[in-house]
């Protein structure tokens, strides 16, 4: 095509874009003697994140896709749509990359010239290009505004979902919190969202044993409360039927296996207290020890073998069971790991020990508030992590 025919064609696309609508012709046929039109395929890349770009484009025909860090953002699809202009006036480069999806038609603008008329307040186009810039920013400023909205009723809706589903969380554990005469339970339960990964569960398992079970869900939020559902269900569904915590341990981690998504697992510390003989029969997968204080001394319960449930099959985990005696005025403490993570190192699993034996004679109600703003002091007012704590006094 000649040059002049050139002109005149590109001049006839972009008199058709709303952005320049309001610019006088004169201006819009200057604006096409810089331009080129120009068909690309499908799978051609027009700008490239963190690049410098050299050109700034207009789509007439077809449709691109704007991703950032290899992930789809949006898709441009209008005729007129204009991409890589915000670089001509930051300098900066392009912040995504921009591929067409289609086979497209396009007008290319040098942004070298673009940047010259920008920087350039003599410039016939000078005025132009403001105006032209200054729809093309209204025009988004528009749709970013909408989607805000959109974006904020869809986050309301989210939130009011997810206090119901708060709701019915915090039910099924009071469900599943039965009290024990002789055993009586303080505890407290914080979550660092909304929905949490902790779980914790007292139940009959016959006519003289309650099962006791406290567990951490690797990870916080929606997918870790789902786990922490399908988890506590397979430990009460299994103790019905089976009175070692060993092989309660060993069902439900091989159970799990199906459903455990890469990544994710349990620690968990599931007993089985006797209320004739006073006896605690447990099991632990990878969760940190339970405590005993007694008379004024903090004792470690021994550990079992066994890591956490949902990593490997029994074979491997090779869990075992160990029995503990509870006298009068014993404390059975249970937590996780919100209770003693902290980021100074004097502090810790060990540091919650040593706390626990200063407060021996603080009551039970006294030694979890204690203990919770400790926790929370050392975060910052701010949970890091979801916060679960069980104390269990013999009488």
């Amino acid at each position: 095509m000649e040059p002049t025919k050139n002109r005149d064609f590109i001049f006839r696309l972009l008199k058709k874009s709303r952005y320049l609508k309001n610019i006088a012709d004169p201006k819009i046929y200057k604006l096409a003697q810089i331009s080129q039109f120009q068909k690309l395929g499908k799978g051609q890349t027009l700008l490239r994140q963190n690049e410098k770009n050299q050109e700034v484009y207009i789509l007439l025909k077809g449709s691109v896709c704007v991703s950032i860090d290899k992930e789809h953002i949006y898709t441009l699809c209008r005729a007129g749509d204009v991409f890589g202009e915000m670089s001509v006036i930051t300098g900066a480069p392009s912040n995504a990359t921009v591929t067409a999806d289609k086979d497209i038609d396009l007008i290319r603008i040098p942004s070298v010239t673009l940047r010259d008329i920008h920087g350039n307040k003599e410039h016939e186009l000078h005025s132009a290009f403001y105006q032209w810039f200054s729809n093309i920013l209204a025009d988004k400023l528009s749709k970013t505004s909408e989607k805000a909205k959109q974006f904020e009723t869809v986050n309301r809706q989210l939130q009011w979902d997810l206090a119901d589903a708060k709701s019915v969380q915090d039910r099924i554990f009071s469900s599943h919190t039965h009290p024990i005469q002789i055993l009586p339970l303080t505890m407290k339960c914080e979550f660092s969202n909304i929905l949490g990964g902790d779980l914790y569960a007292v139940f009959p398992v016959d006519e003289t044993c309650y099962g006791i079970l406290i567990g951490d869900v690797a990870g916080h939020g929606t997918g870790a409360c789902l786990i922490s559902m399908m988890v506590l269900n397979l430990f009460m569904t299994v103790s019905s039927r089976i009175h070692s915590s060993q092989k309660v341990m060993e069902a439900v981690n091989k159970t799990s296996l199906h459903f455990m998504h890469q990544g994710k697992f349990v620690t968990a510390f599931y007993g089985i207290y006797d209320t004739k003989t006073n006896t605690i029969t447990y099991t632990n997968a990878g969760h940190h020890p339970a405590l005993v204080l007694r008379a004024g001394h903090v004792h470690v319960l021994t550990p079992t073998s066994g890591i956490p449930i949902g990593i490997l099959d029994n074979t491997a985990a090779e869990y075992t069971e160990n029995k503990f005696l509870l006298q009068t005025d014993d404390r059975l403490i249970l937590f996780t790991d919100a209770v003693f993570e902290d980021p100074k190192p004097s502090n810790g699993f060990q540091g919650i020990v040593d706390h626990i034996r200063h407060f021996h004679q603080a009551s039970s109600q006294q030694l979890v508030e204690t203990l919770y703003e400790l926790s929370m002091k050392t975060t910052h007012n701010q949970l890091r992590d979801d916060f679960t704590l069980m104390i269990f006094q013999q009488k």
